[in-house]
């Protein structure tokens, strides 16, 4: 009887070490700067290689609010389980200079490309998606802001694209948050609209191909933001395309949305393509 023992616990040996071993791996707030909101959280699928993109998520949150923990874990699976890597940022809350949130975001890809051979991914293939005031500072960086061009497409739902747009500021003051567009840009649209304009990524505009998720009942951002900065990159040849919701405001991406499984898989479709998983 011991001598059977003996080999069961030999052949349950072997069969465990010939189980295929889980090499996804999570990272939660790791520090890519100096600040205390310069924290990011890392996901790693399981099969992954040199080859492998990251997609990096910025949060909205009307540029003075939100987390990195505002994604789902079911949008970063849906992303892992077709074979991203994916990451999720914090960046400093609007303070009156935006240049500091493009500094974070090129802070946070720096900080992964240094990381890429450890963790096994692609150093030079990343993309943005971005919810709101996140989507509008995706579609700044990735245009205007990325001169290493390491950003192959990016993801705009309900972002912001033109923040001279009177409809927009009309529409914010409705919701009594005109003052973060101040906290923005640290001066008033009246006193510098100059600054206003170089914020916008309609009118600072790279060879990027940009997808537009926006929802036509949208009180918040005008869904003529998205198909405006559409037109504008289709007129000059950049690869572009939108989805406009006809059922949806600007929780179209929320936990209750009804075209949260259409989303996910344009967005998967339009990675691919721009990606090439």
């Amino acid at each position: 009887m011991q001598q059977l023992i003996i080999k069961l616990s030999i052949i349950l040996l072997i069969l465990s070490s010939c189980k295929k071993q889980d090499n996804s791996l999570v990272f939660k707030n790791l520090s890519y700067g100096t600040d205390v909101r310069n924290k990011i959280d890392i996901y790693l699928p399981e099969q992954r290689d040199t080859s492998t993109a990251m997609v990096l998520l910025i949060h909205g949150g009307g540029w003075v609010a939100g987390d990195k923990g505002d994604w789902s874990q079911e949008i970063i699976n849906e992303l892992l389980n077709s074979g991203y890597a994916v990451s999720s940022m914090n960046y400093r809350y609007a303070n009156g200079d935006f240049h500091n949130q493009m500094q974070d975001i090129a802070n946070a890809i720096n900080f992964m490309q240094s990381k890429a051979d450890g963790w096994k991914i692609n150093n030079n293939k990343f993309a943005l998606i971005g919810a709101s005031a996140g989507a509008h500072l995706s579609l700044l960086y990735a245009h205007a802001f990325d001169s290493t061009d390491v950003v192959k497409t990016v993801v705009s739902i309900v972002g912001p694209t033109d923040m001279t747009d009177p409809v927009f500021h009309q529409y914010a003051t409705n919701y009594g948050i005109f003052y973060v567009f101040e906290q923005f840009f640290g001066t008033t649209f009246q006193n510098n609209p100059q600054l206003y304009a170089d914020g916008s990524p309609i009118y600072n505009y790279g060879n990027v191909p940009t997808y537009f998720i926006c929802g036509v009942l949208d009180d918040l951002v005008p869904p003529q933001q998205s198909i405006r900065m559409f037109d504008t990159l289709t007129v000059h040849g950049i690869p572009t395309d939108t989805t406009l919701f006809n059922n949806a405001g600007h929780d179209v991406f929320g936990p209750n949305a009804v075209n949260k499984e259409q989303i996910y898989d344009e967005v998967k479709v339009w990675l691919n393509i721009y990606l090439g998983n």
